[in-house]
């Protein structure tokens, strides 16, 4: 066990933004507990949000079949569904390996397997919605199929967001309430982060260095390159809805997906009321403010600059 699970045990996210992304170590076996019954909730709604925006265009019976060759590949769960406890390696044709069900419920897990199994959870989410929209472009145009996602998403989030302020014990309100929800949703996971620049609780940006998509996924052959900038390009649309009464702005990758050395794959500005909004108007270019994060200067005065007044033209 890492010494930050020994250390840090939060029972709830009512303390300060930590600027992190998947440091659920820093959370107690019972914040864990709670946070992985969310997850699973939210795995099951996912397919039927996908069903119900999608059939408008396919049909139910179409829909559900899509659904379930999802189910049967990047959406299968593995708790509390799998049913036998068997060392790795493990082969049922050999009978030291042929048991009775033994049923493992979430609740029987202590600390480190939660955290093992809110990491998959993520893993499983975010590729189950890359074979769905791998499914669906079969059967719909792609530009529909993208189309309907920011409303989708909508969906997921309606249903997710109570639940997990529950667990979180918080009301949000701010950008930085908001940023607590979605960087310890489904929708967060362990792959994305960056560093998060608190200017003021509702005036928020982040350099974005770490893309599960761009790192991992298209290394992997899951996303093509065509679909990641295709994914980048939707990304507000699909984000805001996390950010209810708030402005999402996203400075996105070029198309060619190269990047300057120190340059971050995107910067998101976050912020609420009409003063923050200003503010971040005027602010610095976000990328080159973000290469001198990277390289040590000015990190904090770069983007501080966006507190001064507009120069008169």
């Amino acid at each position: 066990m890492s010494e930050a699970v020994e250390e840090l045990n939060y029972n709830d996210y009512t303390h300060d933004f930590t600027g992190e992304v998947g440091n659920i170590q820093d959370f107690s076996r019972d914040f864990l507990l709670g946070l992985a019954r969310v997850f699973e909730d939210t795995l099951n709604f996912t397919t039927y949000a996908h069903v119900t925006t999608y059939a408008e265009k396919v049909g139910v019976n179409a829909a559900m079949d899509v659904a379930a060759r999802v189910s049967r590949a990047g959406l299968r769960q593995v708790m509390p569904m799998g049913r036998y406890i068997a060392p790795p390696g493990w082969d049922w044709k050999d009978a030291q390996y042929q048991a009775i069900p033994f049923d493992v419920q979430t609740e029987d897990l202590a600390k480190p397997a939660l955290l093992r199994l809110i990491r998959t959870y993520w893993d499983q989410y975010l590729k189950g919605h890359n074979y769905f929209i791998d499914q669906w472009t079969k059967i719909i145009p792609e530009e529909d199929v993208w189309l309907a996602l920011p409303d989708m998403y909508q969906m997921i989030i309606d249903y997710q967001y109570p639940k997990l302020s529950k667990v979180l014990n918080i009301e949000p309100v701010h950008v930085v309430d908001y940023l607590k929800m979605a960087c310890m949703s489904i929708d967060g996971t362990m792959g994305y982060g960056g560093e998060y620049i608190v200017i003021n609780p509702d005036y928020v940006v982040l350099n974005m260095r770490r893309c599960e998509v761009m790192q991992r996924y298209m290394d992997e052959g899951l996303y093509p390159p065509a679909r990641a900038f295709m994914n980048c390009t939707f990304e507000q649309r699909i984000s805001a809805p996390f950010f209810p009464g708030c402005k999402l702005d996203i400075n996105i990758p070029p198309p060619d997906l190269k990047f300057k050395e120190g340059e971050p794959f995107c910067v998101w500005t976050y912020t609420r009321g009409e003063e923050n909004h200003r503010l971040a108007a005027v602010a610095p270019d976000p990328r080159e403010a973000a290469i001198k994060i990277a390289k040590g200067q000015e990190a904090r005065r770069v983007l501080k600059l966006a507190k001064a007044p507009a120069a008169p033209a």
